[in-house]
This record gives C-alpha cells, structure tokens and sequence, in this order.
C-alpha cells in the first residue's frame, strides 16, 4: 500500500469512530424520546382500575 492509501484510510477510520461515538447516540436519544412520547398520546389510562389502593397503616396492640 502506498502512503497516500494509508492516510486515506487512517482518516475515513476516524471519521467513522468519530460518527459511531458522537453522532449517533446523540440521533438515538433524540428520536427515542420522540417515539416515546408519541406512543404515550395513543394510550389511555384508566384510572378507575389502576391497582392496589395506597391505605393508612392500622395501629397494631403492642406500639
């Protein structure tokens, strides 16, 4: 390999890494938040059933 072949590789190599690193997850976060929220706006919440209610503690014979 020449050294013209080499430094073009040496900087399409870092030019990659530098995309994998930066680039990326900075893209994944953003869209990610956006489906997220996007999938919330379809769902809805019944808040007539949503599980066990929070009760206040009873006092026990011997506090």
């Amino acid at each position: 390999m020449s050294k013209g072949k080499i430094i073009y590789w040496f900087i399409g190599l870092a030019t990659v890494t530098t995309i994998g690193f930066l680039v990326i997850p900075s893209l994944m976060k953003k869209y990610s938040n956006k489906l997220y929220k996007f999938s919330l706006k379809k769902d809805k919440i019944d808040f007539e059933n949503m599980g066990p209610e929070v009760l206040k503690k009873e006092k026990i014979k011997g506090e």
